[in-house]
């Protein structure tokens, strides 16, 4: 799927948000201007926080897993590990599932 920033709309809608992939993120990455890429962690994460005051846990599992994925393999910025380890965690307590576990474990052997 291709990702759009929409300034109107800064919070990912959630059929969007459950359909982005984390290669997704990439591709988006790849053609994004410099100040775009930055704004779709901060869509990543005011989705995050919407969809996880909202109860969605697995919604909000999804975009924390996503927010890592982004931190630590796309858009490393200083301390990306630490952060990624914070947002996996986060999808981890939300939803458990064993690919979350899987990128725990890539995570904690760093960049």
């Amino acid at each position: 799927m291709e990702i759009k920033i929409d300034w109107r709309e800064p919070i990912f809608n959630e059929a969007t948000a459950a359909a982005i992939t984390p290669i997704d993120t990439e591709d988006f990455y790849v053609k994004a201007n410099e100040i775009d890429r930055l704004n779709l962690y901060f869509e990543l994460e005011a989705s995050f926080h919407k969809y996880a005051s909202e109860g969605k846990d697995e919604l909000a599992a999804h975009l924390a897993f996503l927010i890592a994925f982004y931190l630590f393999i796309v858009l490393t910025p200083p301390a990306s590990c630490e952060l990624a380890l914070h947002y996996i965690n986060e999808a981890l307590r939300l939803n458990p599932l064993p690919e979350y576990e899987e990128w725990l474990e890539n995570i904690k052997e760093g960049n």
